[in-house]
């Protein structure tokens, strides 16, 4: 983490205030962001089973300032928001490791 950290009060009421939005891409990608002051802190997208399956299996969810990850499908946009919002708050008040 290159910032430095923010207290876990400050980081809730950030959380608090978040919102989920769709992306402005959402016609083309079906990607929803957690958005907080203008902020999007989480971004969610559809989650597909395998090529050997068809289908949406749940929403997968990342830090948008974070690169990239794969998440366990969430059943619902709110559960991958809930789920990335709980990593980007310790993502943001962990302390730095010397």
């Amino acid at each position: 983490m290159t910032s430095k950290p923010i207290s876990a009060r400050h980081a809730r009421a950030i959380i608090e205030a978040a919102e989920l939005v769709k992306a402005p891409d959402w016609p083309d990608t079906r990607r929803w962001h957690v958005v907080s002051g203008g902020d999007v802190l989480v971004v969610i997208e559809p989650s597909y089973r395998g090529a050997s399956r068809s289908g949406r299996n749940g929403w997968t969810w990342w830090i948008a300032s974070h690169a990239r990850t794969h998440n366990r499908p969430e059943p619902t946009r709110e559960k991958a928001a809930v789920a990335g919002l709980g990593a980007w708050q310790r993502s943001v008040t962990r302390k730095e490791q010397p």
